[in-house]
């Protein structure tokens, strides 16, 4: 009954959003801006995208010493899977799928898991924020006091290297507690790295990933809204911020646009054609991830635990 009524409200979701689009622009009028973007490029944003997805499972397969060798693919899987239910559950439910297939098919108890989601997760979200200040810092710079964008860039992108001392610190106070909340935490902590070169290699891994991806959308989107390049690389990452944050719809509808409109509008005053842009721009996103998803969800078959 549960299921019914969260594919019911996704349902209802999709054709509000189906409605307004109509109402406001027309199918027609909001695509035709893909008439000025070559083929040759949305193949490579599908292309950068899935290799995006790639690296994120390369991340896990690395940074995880219980996933067996040689599982690279299962662990693409893992990735396809819960980044299409993260877009079709509302306020990132979907995220509760990765440490469940974690223990399901690599035995990696829950607490663990939830653990190294958590990492990964605030590795997403600071390389998106570090970028957003950085690139967003040029337009502001001419402000009095406005160059410490630079350093806050810098403070931004360097704050993962403290994990590992943020641990330890954390397993010491943790030490002399024996209740199930203290347990938890330290559990919890073993999904964290403890190596710096470890830190090192999740963060060259997750730059990259999102660096691939990222500069694909912005190419995509600077077409379609007729933007600098720069300017197109904040919608960009103002697009996938909302996506990564714990506020967004079923299908990110809505959420994703106004997230392409915060990061464009110190520069670009919102328009109809802008949100339209943004409109396409998640289209396309969602349209590769939904597909990979389905591609991962007719491969059920679970890998054989070692």
């Amino acid at each position: 009954m549960k299921r019914s009524l969260v594919v019911l409200a996704q349902l209802l979701v999709l054709l509000a959003f189906g409605w307004a689009i109509e109402h406001w622009w027309g199918f027609s009028r909001l695509l035709e801006p893909w008439a000025a973007v070559p083929m040759a490029l949305v193949l490579l944003v599908v292309l950068a995208q899935l290799g995006s997805y790639s690296l994120r499972a390369l991340r896990i397969y690395l940074a995880e010493p219980a996933i067996p060798r040689g599982a690279w693919l299962a662990c693409l899987r893992l990735i396809l899977l819960n980044n299409a239910l993260n877009l079709l559950l509302p306020a990132r439910t979907g995220e509760a799928s990765f440490p469940l297939l974690l223990k399901r098919w690599f035995g990696i108890d829950l607490a663990r898991g939830t653990g190294t989601l958590l990492w990964l997760r605030l590795l997403d979200l600071n390389v998106l924020a570090a970028l957003a200040a950085a690139v967003l810092g040029p337009t502001l710079w001419a402000a009095p006091g406005a160059g410490g964008w630079r350093v806050l860039a810098l403070l931004i992108a360097g704050l993962p290297l403290l994990a590992p001392t943020v641990q330890a610190y954390l397993r010491r106070a943790l030490a002399g507690h024996d209740h199930k909340g203290a347990r938890l935490v330290t559990q919890m902590l073993n999904g964290v790295p403890v190596r710096a070169t470890q830190v090192r290699l999740d963060l060259l891994l997750t730059w990259s990933a999102w660096s691939l991806k990222l500069a694909a959308l912005a190419a995509v989107f600077a077409l379609l809204a007729g933007l600098a390049p720069s300017t197109a690389l904040l919608g960009a990452i103002g697009g996938d911020l909302s996506t990564v944050l714990p506020i967004h719809t079923p299908g990110g509808f809505g959420t994703y646009e106004a997230g392409v409109i915060a990061l464009v509008s110190p520069i670009t005053a919102p328009s109809a054609a802008l949100l339209a842009a943004a409109v396409n721009l998640h289209l396309l996103v969602l349209g590769v991830a939904l597909g990979a998803g389905a591609l991962a969800w007719l491969g059920r078959r679970d890998p054989v635990r070692q």
